[in-house]
């Protein structure tokens, strides 16, 4: 355990000292994150943008996914009650499928949190078709 500890403590330091120049030298020159900037990646916030983007695709996917798996489960668990391991096979898939929707929740309430009240905008709002 405390090998896995020390790793953590390592890699995070890495991580910081390389990350730190993206922090301090990514928003010169933009004041606000809705302005806009010089194109995709080139700051923090359009950084943010297009991660928030790409969350708001893979969002209803990954629910469907873990939805499709706790059905899976529950019918393996229900249709081969004669069987001890495929019981146990629908139990762990059920299982993972509630550990997965409980991740994907709290990451989407991370995301809400750093999105509307970090000043990010909405991540609420549903895309509009525009009118001709």
């Amino acid at each position: 355990m405390k090998n896995y500890i020390s790793v953590f403590v390592a890699h995070s330091i890495v991580f910081i000292a390389l990350a730190f120049p993206l922090f301090v030298f990514a928003q010169t020159g933009v004041t606000n994150c809705r302005a806009g900037g010089g194109g995709a990646g080139t700051n923090v916030c359009d950084v943010i943008q297009v991660a928030r983007a790409t969350i708001g695709y893979l969002n209803p996917i990954l629910f469907s996914l873990c939805f499709v798996v706790f059905f899976w489960g529950l019918s393996k668990f229900i249709l081969n009650s004669g069987s001890k391991d495929e019981i146990e096979k629908g139990k762990n898939y059920m299982a993972w499928a509630v550990l997965a929707l409980f991740i994907l929740i709290s990451f989407r309430a991370i995301i809400t949190f750093i999105t509307s009240d970090l000043g990010f905008g909405s991540s609420t709002s549903t895309p509009q078709i525009p009118q001709a």
